[in-house]
């Protein structure tokens, strides 16, 4: 049995309890959560941190498969710069693809991320999965603007979702890549497969300004870029709505959907989300969205807190996999923002969203969701800094 207490212990769910103890079986599991009310008494074997004892983080957002891409991409100020970089130096490097990935996932881990809701376009990353500690949720993306094309993209992606349950790298499951790169027929296959199945969905949702002007009647750089790739007059249906508005009919309705980015997301798009959608989930990716459009969601606008959830991106975007370090830069940028509801957002509510609270995501009997010690942090003004860091006090 371990007994820990901190500062203050966040359990997962906006609280903060002061100078709180963790009780833990010889496994991991929890065993109970006492809240002292501040007053600490004498306690033997008591484990003691200066700092805020959490659950594991949940990343619900990252391109493992992509972690060479370290350093690759410079700054851009829209979606299309970025994609052209990407696609001019994908498969461009001179190492290991599968030891960076490895690398990756160790950093991960270190950063106190003990699961993780993962785009896969290939097979890439299922050997590292399949030996990680890290509970991996593989989302078996699918694009392309041709028709004719549908039928195959979507055979291809069915193998690939075997490949990765059989490798054991985790559950997976068929998603849209975003409302630009989908055409309607491919749409509508991928909702019939998670309708039937009852998967989880993840959906790259308003990463761009660009993306709505594609559902109006106006040629933009992301238009005419597309146009490469199958994009003609007839592709989409001409809504003059917002994009999200445009596509929000050819998305699964029960399913858990994941709405990744949301940076040029207004609070129609939400109220139109909340009615139609009632397991959706609001993914942040704070520092890749600084990197590709150097802008930051509104966060104002997302009322229901319980529903927001926080993920890294790739590091073809970013410089780090660390929830913690995305919750730096919103509390930075967004200094309103409390400590608990970061917090949330960085545990419990990702661990709903990918459908495994029942194991992670707070601190609550019989659970094993590991526990990070957060330090270096204002404990008065309960505020992050640069100092700020985590390690792990438990594995999971």
């Amino acid at each position: 049995m371990r007994k820990i207490s901190a500062s203050y212990i966040f359990t997962g769910k906006e609280k903060l309890l002061k100078n709180g103890v963790l009780l833990l079986d010889d496994e991991g599991y929890v065993v109970e959560v006492q809240d002292t009310k501040g007053n600490l008494r004498e306690i033997p074997m008591l484990e003691y941190y200066n700092g805020i004892i959490c659950p594991g983080f949940i990343n619900a957002h990252c391109h493992l498969e992509l972690s060479y891409m370290r350093g690759m991409l410079q700054k851009t100020e829209n979606t299309v710069g970025f994609i052209k970089q990407m696609l001019q130096k994908r498969g461009s490097l001179n190492g290991n693809i599968i030891e960076e990935i490895a690398r990756a996932d160790k950093e991960m881990q270190l950063n106190g991320i003990v699961a993780c809701g993962d785009i896969c376009n290939t097979e890439d990353s299922f050997i590292t999965k399949a030996k990680s500690r890290i509970s991996y949720y593989n989302f078996i993306e699918v694009l392309g603007l041709k028709d004719n094309e549908a039928k195959i993209k979507i055979e291809k992606a069915k193998q690939l979702a075997i490949s990765a349950i059989s490798s054991d790298a985790g559950p997976a499951s068929i998603a849209p890549h975003a409302s630009y790169s989908v055409s309607l027929s491919l749409y509508n296959e991928i909702k019939l497969i998670a309708e039937c199945n009852n998967s989880i969905i993840s959906f790259h949702n308003q990463e761009s300004l660009e993306e709505d002007a594609l559902f109006g009647n106006k040629k933009n750089e992301l238009y005419k870029y597309l146009e490469i790739f199958g994009l003609n007059k007839n592709t989409f249906p001409k809504t003059n709505k917002s994009s999200f508005g445009s596509i929000a009919q050819y998305l699964p309705k029960k399913n858990n959907i994941l709405f990744i980015h949301n940076v040029f997301t207004k609070k129609e798009d939400v109220e139109l989300a909340q009615k139609l959608f009632p397991k959706h989930f609001w993914i942040f990716c704070p520092k890749s969205n600084l990197h590709i459009s150097n802008c930051l969601p509104d966060i104002n606008i997302f009322k229901d807190e319980n529903r927001i959830c926080l993920g890294t991106d790739s590091l073809a975007s970013n410089n780090t996999l660390s929830i913690l370090e995305e919750m730096k830069l919103l509390q930075a940028n967004f200094p309103l923002l409390s400590i608990e509801t970061l917090l949330q957002w960085g545990t419990l509510n990702g661990a709903k969203a990918l459908q495994i609270a029942h194991i992670f995501g707070s601190f609550e009997t019989g659970k094993k969701p590991g526990v990070n010690l957060i330090y270096n942090l204002d404990l008065q003004q309960l505020k992050f800094n640069r100092k700020t860091k985590v390690r792990i006090i438990a594995s999971c």
